[in-house]
């Protein structure tokens, strides 16, 4: 990697500015640009960073369990995000340079859009109650999904803003060691006259093919572990049995669901769901880890994710704002 020292000079200001500045170019990142400004950020540069990061983690409180206690619960929930309490946080490396961190920026922005939607179905923490939650199967599955389609958004956004004379984020895109192939197979396909959406959806196909899932099936496993014990030492004396009946399993479309209309991309329909691609665990030590859960608290039985309360601030804040313009809309006569 070729080390930019006039980039890694630049102020953080200039950096976030020069990243934001290129990403709302596009219309529907604009958009997601817009929500992240009303909800807040906090966008940090390292030079030890490998690449752009954005963490996703839930709440914990109180039982809520009547209307007083709810009403509570969301009037502390606006006065923490009015005083800049909460904030998404994003973390970019110094080292990727303006064009590896411009599309790392469209990625991220893109893991804050299916956070704002609840994509990761991280459960509040209620006092002293084990939540519903997904099995540690599922948590992997629903990982891998919003790591694919937010790497193959930053693909076509960047190649569409390429196509306008925005390059920035083409460049990253192409000489990313990690995306670089899944770019110029892209690239090659709608030169060669594909439809957008095949190219897509073979994009999307693409990345689970590629050898970083490894990685990514590893990092969601060490999550679901470290959420999992979290959730349990929280509950207190509670037995494997009533674990068990708190579990959830994904159907893929199950999540594409719980998008907004218009939300879910027109290549989407070209893509078999049950394809075993989708839905299975291939890292050999990460399946061991999934079969030691399952021999202990058993397969999850129950999809219905609709069941699992989200405690991620953003899919709060969205909720509670989507909520309050509805009260606020005045009917028509």
């Amino acid at each position: 990697m070729k080390i930019n020292p006039s980039y890694i000079l630049k102020s953080a200001n200039k950096k976030r500015a020069d990243m934001v500045s290129y990403a709302i170019k596009d219309k529907f990142m604009a958009g997601v640009m817009h929500d992240l400004t009303d909800f807040g950020y906090d966008i940090g540069f390292s030079i030890k960073g490998g690449a752009g990061a954005y963490q996703p983690f839930a709440l914990s409180t109180e039982k809520i369990d009547n209307p007083l206690k709810q009403q509570q619960f969301s009037s502390g929930f606006w006065s923490m995000v009015e005083a800049g309490n909460i904030k998404a946080k994003l973390r970019f490396s110094d080292l990727l340079g303006a064009e590896g961190n411009a599309h790392s920026f469209l990625h991220e922005l893109m893991h804050f859009y299916q956070d704002m939607h609840g994509l990761y179905l991280l459960p509040l923490q209620e006092r002293g109650e084990f939540p519903v939650l997904l099995e540690a199967k599922s948590d992997i599955v629903a990982y891998l999904f919003c790591e694919a389609w937010a790497e193959v958004e930053a693909i076509r956004t960047s190649w569409s803003l390429r196509e306008k004379g925005q390059v920035r984020g083409w460049v990253g895109a192409v000489n990313s060691p990690d995306w670089g192939y899944l770019a110029r197979k892209y690239d090659s396909d709608m030169q060669g006259g594909a439809d957008e959406k095949r190219a897509a959806a073979d994009a999307f196909r693409g990345w689970y093919e590629g050898a970083h899932r490894k990685f990514y099936e590893a990092h969601a496993l060490k999550a679901h572990e470290v959420n999992f014990a979290r959730y349990k030492d929280g509950a207190g004396d509670i037995n494997n049995k009533d674990i068990a009946l708190n579990m959830r399993y994904l159907e893929l479309p199950m999540l594409l669901a719980r998008l907004p209309k218009g939300g879910i991309p027109a290549y989407f329909a070209l893509i078999d769901w049950d394809d075993e691609i989708y839905i299975q665990i291939k890292t050999p030590s990460v399946a061991v880890r999934v079969e030691e859960f399952e021999g202990i608290y058993g397969k999850a039985e129950n999809p219905n994710i609709q069941d699992i309360k989200c405690g991620s601030p953003p899919y709060l804040w969205n909720r509670l704002r989507m909520a309050e313009q509805r009260a606020s809309e005045v009917p028509p006569h």
